[in-house]
């Protein structure tokens, strides 16, 4: 009964995967499967460390020196 509404799968299942919102979901799926987002929303453990603030170790030397 399928085959009535949709005669070749596969051409429907690439037309799917090249919409913009399938492939960001696809690419969403694969970021949560390898640890890099959390579930409830917060950066994951995983995740690599903020970069570090030059600026406040520049202030930082500057006031030191007035």
């Amino acid at each position: 009964m399928h085959k009535a509404v949709i005669e070749d799968w596969n051409q429907f299942e690439a037309f799917l995967a090249a919409q913009p919102l399938c492939q960001w979901s696809a690419k969403k799926q694969r970021e949560v499967a390898a640890g890099l987002h959390s579930h409830h929303g917060r950066a994951s453990i995983h995740a690599p460390p903020p970069p570090k603030n030059d600026n406040a170790d520049l202030a930082a030397a500057l006031a030191s020196m007035a």
